[in-house]
């Protein structure tokens, strides 16, 4: 382990709306001393906590040793495998509780700590050296980090011995033995390795492991696919082998940077139509979780290589964030353009970094279609977000240094022309975004309320400003990217988005959308505005109509009244639960713009 210098060309390179190589090698450096010195906190507090055989320890840590003198190399990048980062930080998360032994759903604590002599055998395996360990089985199993699972016989948490003699490696336990093949990558009896996916376009290639196997989660919410059959692995090697010369010929930096930072894919469950999912965690830099692609020809390309992108920089912001703070939590909660619920502003910082490099992407791919699109939509999320981060106090001074140096990265996209239809989708999708979250999240006051109540039942102009709203946070907000969805479907698949507008309950094909949505974003304001109204005065109406209704009146020439909906909605839903009949929400809206 050695001392790591934050020198001003790799700060520059990080604080960008781009990526750079030097930036992610950097951070690889630092994060293996990082991870060294979580492996010396969990050899320390193990060595205090009643576990068992506490010479099992002693045992693993000194076969650890001798791997890495055995080949440093190998194991460098043993220690950077995600796998063995979110290990790691969780055991010692673990070891740091007043009660390290096994919770629920925890694995004994013999069997955490013994994965250090599964993370020296996977290194003994890549350097071909003959060796030795004794490493924990559960129900017969044996991750080699980095490599691939063994199955022998065995049942619950119990012991295997995994051996390498003239090249030849042996896991065995309960009277079995299995026999790994000379390529780990490939499967053979009771050996399933894990495969890479292989890029190369123009001299700049790119090996990523696909990690099905596990077993830790990095995102523990986040459903995984399980083991790939052959066939899905073939598709994932095609999607990646598609995205690689778009990504190499549209942002060569990006490629190179993800060539070195990318270190594994772990594939997700499929998200819904439109709606991808990718993640990544603090715990495993260069590990991105991904949900299939969607199969549109001119979508697919860019889709996985944009959300790359997008998990990459989550990933040098927490190496950086590592190494020196940037903010300093304060219990303070933001509206976010890009996610359902309110944010700290970690939160903030974090999307402004990410959704920056985003809005770069989407700028060099033209100016109409889904990159017009795209790129109006986050140039204005990210600009917006990076005005409220402006001198904001909670920033540390290199915090602000980022923040200012994006916002200044950022500051001429605002002249660069999109095309009138795609500037006028991303208008209504961001501005439905803020005002459905106030819908969800913001309460107007019980005294305010029943003022605005009264005044309206008696006939008098209401009241709208002097009262700030309340901040309840609402878990079930879900799908407030509705119309973003909407707008992405009639841009790529025109046929699909006509046949929305043809059925009674659009939901059962898109989840979260409604009629009413679907005229609004078709352009027929007229229709929008008496679907909405039909929700809102009817049953089981989605209190975010409001938001649409505000959208639609604007659409229809009546700015004052849509202004009052889009601006403050909490104001008109806290009017219509107050009365025992819901109103007549056009009436409503003009009456609120006074």
């Amino acid at each position: 382990m050695r001392l790591h210098h934050l020198s001003g060309p790799v700060l520059r390179s990080l604080n960008s709306v781009t990526e750079h190589e030097d930036a992610v090698t950097f951070l690889l450096d630092t994060e293996v001393s990082r991870r060294l010195l979580l492996l010396r906190m969990i050899l320390d507090a193990g060595a205090e906590v009643p576990h068992g055989d506490a010479s099992e320890l002693t045992r693993a840590w000194q076969l650890l040793e001798s791997a890495e003198r055995a080949d440093p190399a190998s194991f460098r990048r043993a220690l950077l495998e995600p796998q063995v980062g979110v290990w790691a930080a969780t055991l010692v998360r673990r070891l740091s509780r007043p009660d390290p032994q096994a919770a629920a759903g925890e694995a004994p604590l013999r069997v955490e700590l013994g994965f250090l002599a599964q993370l020296a055998a996977a290194v003994f395996v890549t350097a071909g050296v003959d060796f030795y360990a004794r490493v924990p089985l559960w129900d017969g199993q044996v991750i080699l980090p980095g490599l691939g699972r063994a199955t022998v016989r065995g049942e619950g948490w119990s012991t295997a011995e995994v051996s390498a003699r003239d090249g030849v490696v042996r896991v065995a336990a309960g009277g079995t033995t299995t026999t790994l093949p000379q390529d780990v990558e490939s499967d053979a009896p009771g050996w399933e390795g894990l495969r890479k996916l292989r890029a190369e376009h123009a001299g700049v290639a790119v090996t990523v492991t696909l990690d099905d196997l596990g077993p830790g989660a990095p995102v523990p919410a986040l459903r995984r696919a399980g083991r790939l059959s052959p066939a899905r692995f073939v598709r994932w090697q095609d999607w990646f082998g598609r995205m690689w010369p778009e990504l190499v010929e549209g942002h060569p930096d990006s490629a190179r940077a993800l060539a070195a930072g990318l270190l594994s894919v772990v594939p997700l469950a499929r998200g819904e139509r439109l709606r991808a999912r990718a993640a990544s965690s603090s715990d495993a830099f260069g590990c991105v979780l991904l949900s299939e692609p969607d199969a549109d020809d001119d979508v697919l390309p860019a889709q996985l290589g944009v959300a790359l992108v997008h998990e990459l920089r989550h990933s040098l912001l927490n190496g950086l964030a590592f190494l020196t703070p940037l903010f300093e939590e304060r219990g303070e909660l933001f509206h976010t353009p890009w996610r359902d619920d309110p944010r700290p502003i970690g939160g903030l910082v974090h999307g402004a970094y990410a959704f920056s490099g985003v809005a770069h992407y989407w700028r060099t791919r033209g100016t109409d279609g889904l990159a017009g699109f795209e790129f109006a939509l986050w140039r204005d999320a990210v600009r917006a977000v990076l005005e409220t981060l402006l001198d904001h106090p909670a920033l540390t001074p290199s915090g602000s240094a980022l923040v200012t140096a994006l916002y200044e990265q950022t500051s001429g996209w605002r002249e660069d022309q999109v095309s009138p239809r795609e500037q006028r989708l991303a208008h209504l999708a961001a501005t439905h975004h803020q005002a459905t979250w106030r819908v969800h999240h913001l309460h107007t006051p019980t005294a305010h309320a029943r003022e605005l109540t009264a005044a309206w039942c008696e006939g008098r102009r209401g009241v709208r400003g002097g009262t700030e709203p309340e901040l309840r946070v609402d878990p079930h907000a879900r799908r407030l990217d509705s119309l973003a969805l909407l707008a992405r479907l009639s841009l790529v698949a025109p046929a699909e988005f006509e046949a929305l507008r043809q059925v009674d309950d659009p939901a059962h094909l898109l989840p979260g959308v409604a009629r009413a949505d679907v005229a609004l974003m078709d352009g027929d304001a007229e229709t929008a505005v008496k679907l909405y109204a039909e929700e809102l005065t009817g049953p089981g109406g989605r209190q975010a109509a409001w938001a649409g209704l505000g959208l639609a009146l604007a659409e229809r020439g009546e700015a004052a009244a849509g202004a009052a909906l889009v601006e403050h909605p909490e104001l008109a839903v806290a009017v219509s639960r107050s009365l025992p009949t819901p109103p007549d929400p056009v009436a409503l809206a003009h009456w609120l713009a006074g």
